[in-house]
């Protein structure tokens, strides 16, 4: 799998990454949060800033992935959506550190970082109650 390769537009989410924060965008204006990454607030075409969630929220569905599709995701895998709490119909596309026997929809999450060798940052989700920090994976 290539490293993704940010630009201007997307690089403070790559920053965020690093830094141990989900940053998504945020419309100062009406306060609406907005992912993937758009210019413009759908709502009120204010511009968008980046801002830093939580990371925390609900499960709203999932699937197993039993194909290889990206390179550097050996199947079996766990991928899905999570509403955030801040803004629960703000979902996140996303993979889980959890097997899909783990999983129900509502199910509280919290995201976890991960770096990879290449230098780069990923997150996923795991359920609140795993027993791990979630800043120290």
């Amino acid at each position: 799998m290539s490293a993704p390769v940010p630009t201007a537009e997307t690089r403070p989410f790559w920053d965020g990454l690093k830094a141990r924060e989900l940053r998504v965008r945020w419309c100062s204006a009406c306060g609406r949060l907005e992912h993937p990454r758009a210019l413009l607030c759908p709502r009120c075409l204010n511009p968008l800033d980046w801002r830093p969630v939580s990371g925390r929220g609900r499960v709203t569905s999932w699937t197993v992935v039993r194909r290889s599709f990206v390179p550097g995701f050996a199947p079996p895998y766990v991928v899905g959506a999570v509403g955030l709490d801040e803004q629960p119909d703000l979902v996140l596309d996303t993979t889980f550190d959890i097997g899909a026997d783990a999983l129900s929809t509502g199910l509280p999450v919290e995201v976890v970082f991960h770096d990879d060798r290449r230098g780069f940052s990923r997150y996923a989700f795991t359920a609140v109650d795993s027993g791990r920090n979630p800043l120290l994976t």
